[in-house]
């Protein structure tokens, strides 16, 4: 049993190791090339036609590892967003509304930045009230697929996604 436990402390140590965050950008990077070969697919090669694109890639890629183990990203996920917090159901919610948010962004439907902005400004309360409060918790953004902190990358993401919708309106 001693055996069992000291293998789980080893695997819980070694988890936001630097092959954590070299998956972390080799996915990052991965959505900018995407985003950027379908952009030009597109033939209007433009900033505002570039982020579209990029943050239809962006929710589509990230909806679908928090879908890869939906048990365990709402499990994560409860423990610091603010709504998740108060209703679960939120959280089993969260990968298809980035996943719906996703075809918006592709068919360019309306409303798509407001909704963006509504959700990256929710998200972005519960990480820096976590990350205030020096908590230790594990980033769900990925799902349980990349075990990474929550950091102020966590926050930078959300921001990030909500300034671009802002700029969008």
């Amino acid at each position: 049993m001693n055996h069992d436990h000291h293998n789980h402390e080893e695997h819980e140590a070694t988890e936001s190791t630097p092959k954590e965050y070299a998956k972390f950008i080799c996915i990052i990077l991965g959505i900018v090339l995407i985003s950027y070969f379908a952009t030009s697919l597109t033939g209007e090669i433009t900033a505002a036609n570039f982020i579209r694109i990029f943050m239809g890639v962006f929710f589509l890629v990230f909806g679908l590892f928090k879908l890869l183990d939906l048990k365990g990203f709402v499990m994560s996920y409860i423990g610091y967003d603010i709504v998740a917090k108060r209703f679960t159901a939120y959280a089993y919610l969260y990968p298809f509304i980035e996943i719906g948010l996703a075809v918006s962004y592709f068919a360019k439907g309306p409303y798509t930045d407001w909704v963006t902005l509504v959700v990256m400004t929710i998200g972005s309360i519960g990480v820096l009230k976590e990350l205030l409060r020096g908590s230790k918790i594990k980033c769900a953004c990925l799902g349980t697929f990349v075990k990474l902190p929550l950091t102020t990358v966590s926050l930078v993401e959300d921001l990030a996604m909500g300034i671009m919708a802002l700029l969008m309106i």
